[in-house]
Parts: C-alpha cells; sequence; structure tokens
C-alpha cells in the first residue's frame, strides 16, 4: 500500500518536466538533417510547361518553398514571398514547389491571391518533397550561391523571417 505513494513522483515528476521544457520550445524549429549539406538536385516542370532543374540556379542563392492552395497557412505568407521576390528577383531565385496538390487547385490559388512571377514546379510523386525532409507545407529553404541548404522555415513565413533567413544565404541587411 505504501508503494503506491512511490508512484506519484515518479510518474508525476518526469512529466511535469516534460512538459515545462516541451512549452519553451519553438515549434517551427524544427531541424533538417540538410543544413549545411548540399541541395537535392532536381529537374521538374514548372505550371507554364517549361522545364526547370537545380542546375539552372547554381551560382545563385535560391529559395524552394513547399506549399499546396489547400495549405491556410501558405495563403498567409504568399504576400511575403511575392515581396521578397520583387525586392531581390536580382540577386535571388526564388522556386515553389507543388505539394500534394493538383495543377488547377495551384492555378486557381494563384488566380485568387496573385501570382508572385517566380516560378512553381510541379512535384507529382512526392519525391521532391521527401528528398528535402518536408512534412507538410509551408516549408521553406534557403540555399547559398554554393548550393548549402542554410536555413529551413517551418511553418508560414514573416516578413521578418524571411528578412533574417535571406541574410543567412547573403541577401540584403
Amino acid at each position: 500500500m505504501r508503494w503506491r505513494w512511490l508512484l506519484i513522483p515518479i510518474v508525476v515528476l518526469p512529466l511535469g518536466w516534460l512538459l515545462f521544457t516541451g512549452f519553451s520550445l519553438d515549434p517551427r524549429a524544427v531541424a533538417s538533417p540538410l543544413i549545411g549539406q548540399p541541395a537535392p538536385a532536381w529537374t521538374y516542370t514548372t505550371l507554364d510547361g517549361e522545364e526547370l532543374s537545380s542546375a539552372d540556379l547554381a551560382g545563385r542563392p535560391y529559395v524552394v518553398n513547399f506549399w499546396a492552395s489547400w495549405c491556410a497557412p501558405c495563403v498567409e505568407e504568399h504576400p511575403v514571398l511575392s515581396a521578397a521576390w520583387d525586392q531581390h528577383s536580382d540577386d535571388l531565385a526564388m522556386i515553389g514547389v507543388l505539394y500534394s496538390d493538383s495543377r488547377d487547385n495551384a492555378e486557381s490559388f494563384l488566380d485568387r491571391y496573385g501570382r508572385a512571377g517566380y516560378p512553381t514546379v510541379v512535384d507529382e510523386s512526392g519525391a521532391l518533397a521527401i528528398d528535402f525532409g518536408v512534412v507538410g507545407p509551408p516549408e521553406t529553404f534557403f540555399v547559398d550561391a554554393d548550393g548549402i541548404v542554410r536555413e529551413k522555415q517551418t511553418g508560414p513565413l514573416t516578413a521578418e523571417s524571411m528578412d533574417r533567413h535571406l541574410a543567412s544565404i547573403g541577401i540584403g541587411r
């Protein structure tokens, strides 16, 4: 009967510690094994029917944004991506990757929220998302001019986070 009282501190203290430390973590700070590694190589077709590959981006920094028309946070970050493209398109490549979605839905999204001017490739098989380790949209990767992944943002970008991530690949600031 006395041993039951020992169960309370054995169970409650570790559980309390886990909850306390868990609440202090940033849910957007999801580690990626790609940070500091070469970005995956790829070749896909854009919504416009053009072929685009990572080799076409060689020598300049670029941003890869995985998005979908059904993704509410993607609507939230779309103006941030558009503004960054407008401001830095001379020095930066930006690529959208359609994630688990149809071309028609993507076209409707872009008609509704605006075409940012940078291409979107269609990852029908999901292979590129797997290569980048994407769990779900929006996820954005920042690649420097040497082709090394420097930053990853899980969840929608804000103007502040975009500026910070772009600085990590030599854009702005």
